[in-house]
């Protein structure tokens, strides 16, 4: 497998801000919205999708 990077680790922290960003903003799209609780499938499908993001980040360092 190939070595890990300083710059493919910050091209892939990146993405995962991104992405976490993109989550962030789409909840905040409708203001009518601000004070609705959030949906708790709505919460495990980020966390679903951050924790993959995180594990291939582990695997690509070798852990």
């Amino acid at each position: 497998m190939a070595k890990l990077t300083e710059a493919k680790f910050a091209q892939l922290c990146a993405y995962i801000a991104t992405n976490a960003a993109r989550w962030a903003g789409d909840a905040l799209e409708l203001p009518k919205d601000h004070q609705r609780p959030v949906d708790a499938k709505t919460v495990k499908r980020f966390t679903d999708e951050m924790r993959g993001r995180l594990d291939r980040l582990d695997e690509l360092a070798g852990g």
